[in-house]
């Protein structure tokens, strides 16, 4: 009944004393499987402290070895789903050393509701449904009872008496994916389900194709992003995303957001996404960076030498009159421009802001970009922004942003 699996392998089975866990626990046991069970006790209901204990005896009397974890933290209400996963994956992954993969006991039923409940949210996704093989916290997951719903695994436990317990929690409609498995997937038959299985699968075809445009696109290019479809866009904002933070996952809502910002004639945009991730539209081309921090650097220099920095790299110890630095000039004072600089061009002031605006330079640059004032406090030299400029040795001073 069990497929993909080596019996010259070791497992770990992630096992909730759920149906469906238990009866994937009796298969693996019964054909002769090298596997060891895992099981974590939210502490989020009366029943919990029993199952485990329930749990226990089951693996003590087959010999298999039970790994277990309690929480003991309040978790509260908001998210509660997340924040379990996150604890029980945490466990698997602090116990998997010697383990081919973790086996975990999804069904039909929930490769169907995962699907609803992609479909619904506009989730950005890699595949549509479950896949049965993937990799998680580092590690190796392995769904093997995808071809069995929810009924077979009830009636296997029951005919192989198999003992097991209800999560009186998932008979409620508290959360979203309860809703959809009670309104919808329970009221199904066989051939409803059969007909969306059908439209995964095509989906997922669908999205293969979406995958290979977008690869074939480049995603700091604002025309070509913007000749995407919508699917397509979201798939590729979330790839810029992820060459930052591995996890992130963009909500389609937001990346709406930034498809309005790619339309907009505004030439530079910075966008904070979330706390770890800012967009940054430049013109005609965008890209996504590990949120900004302020900057807010100062450098003095007491008489003419050597200055490397992660800003700029100057070394005045001979002429610089290139830079409109003198002897009287020190000691200089090397920052980021303020709101309300100014600059004296020939013989009048311009705004420094506004000069950035002149050279189109980008907004994230002139946060961090560098100005001189000498000993009196008055701007001297503002180096010219140029996107193609390369250093060479002989350069007195050039700007690294």
């Amino acid at each position: 009944m069990i497929k993909g699996l080596d019996k010259n392998k070791k497992y770990l089975l992630a096992c909730s004393f759920g149906p469906d866990s238990m009866a994937l626990f009796d298969m693996l046991y019964k054909e002769k499987y090298n596997f060891e069970v895992a099981h974590v006790n939210y502490n989020l209901r009366e029943e919990s402290k029993n199952e485990m204990i329930s749990l226990t005896e089951y693996c003590k009397e087959r010999n298999i070895v039970l790994h277990t974890y309690i929480n003991n933290k309040d978790l509260g209400k908001s998210n509660l789903e997340a924040k379990c996963r996150n604890i029980r994956y945490t466990f698997f992954k602090s116990i998997f050393d010697n383990f081919e993969a973790l086996l975990v006991a999804h069904h039909q039923d929930d490769y169907i509701e995962t699907y609803f409940l992609q479909k619904k949210r506009k989730s950005i996704v890699n595949y549509y449904g479950i896949q049965e093989k993937s990799v998680s916290f580092g590690m190796n997951i392995y769904r093997p009872l995808l071809d069995l719903t929810k009924k077979d695994l009830l009636d296997y436990c029951d005919n192989h008496k198999v003992p097991y317990s209800i999560d009186k929690t998932n008979l409620e409609d508290g959360f979203e994916r309860n809703k959809i498995r009670h309104n919808i997937v329970e009221k199904m038959t066989k051939e409803d389900k059969e007909k969306i299985l059908f439209e995964i699968e095509e989906t997922n075809k669908s999205l293969l194709i979406d995958y290979k445009i977008v690869n074939e696109t480049n995603l700091n290019d604002i025309k070509e992003l913007l000749s995407l479809n919508e699917r397509q866009f979201a798939i590729a904002i979330n790839a810029l995303a992820r060459t930052i933070k591995q996890d992130s996952a963009i909500s389609f809502k937001t990346v709406m957001e930034i498809r309005k910002i790619l339309m907009s004639k505004k030439a530079n945009v910075i966008f904070k996404i979330n706390r770890y991730l800012t967009f940054i539209k430049e013109y005609e081309t965008v890209k996504i960076i590990s949120s900004l921090k302020d900057v807010n650097y100062l450098y003095i220099l007491d008489k003419p030498s050597i200055l490397d920095t992660p800003y700029f790299y100057l070394n005045f110890e001979n002429d610089t009159s290139n830079r409109n630095v003198s002897k009287d000039s020190y000691p200089l004072t090397i920052r980021p421009a303020k709101k309300d600089d100014f600059y004296k061009i020939k013989d009048y002031f311009k705004r420094i802001n506004r000069l950035y605006i002149d050279w189109k330079m980008p907004l994230s640059t002139r946060k961090m970009w560098p100005i001189i004032q000498d000993k009196t406090g008055k701007i001297i030299y503002v180096p010219r922004y140029n996107r193609n400029f390369v250093p060479s040795l002989d350069d007195n001073f050039f700007c690294k942003i």
